[in-house]
């Protein structure tokens, strides 16, 4: 997994960017398919806000956007919405998969109205005889 961090209008701190890639390898254990991490990070003097954006291996971008008044703090934040939605978009997966195991797994129900070709010649050999 990449991971990046970047600031805007700011100097990305080195205590940030380990405590960002800290965060992102636990994510892993939500989802195994995570391409790229990015972190973007700004600062001003009221708060610090953290962007992070979750690149999974099948096409699907998840965002968590945070502020705090300390970056450790809205990286947190941030890290929380994101597996939020990571349980989210994995269970929907897994719902997906259950749903079409189950249509497979349910056999056909056959209908007993119609009647097969061996009973129909059966009833014309009846009349035919009668």
């Amino acid at each position: 997994m990449k991971v990046n961090v970047s600031g805007r209008h700011v100097t990305v701190r080195p205590e940030w960017e380990d405590y960002a890639n800290e965060k992102a390898e636990r994510l892993g254990k939500y989802f195994s398919g995570i391409q790229h991490v990015d972190f973007v990070v700004d600062a001003n003097a009221k708060a610090h806000r953290c962007e992070m954006t979750v690149v999974l291996g099948q096409g699907a971008r998840l965002l968590g956007k945070a502020e705090a008044e300390e970056m450790r703090v809205a990286i947190d934040q941030a890290e929380t919405k994101i597996e939020k939605q990571m349980r989210r978009f994995h269970a929907k997966l897994k719902a997906h998969r259950d749903r079409t195991r189950i249509a497979d797994d349910v056999p056909q129900k056959e209908d007993t109205n119609e009647e097969t070709y061996e009973q129909v010649i059966q009833e014309m050999l009846e009349e035919d005889a009668g």
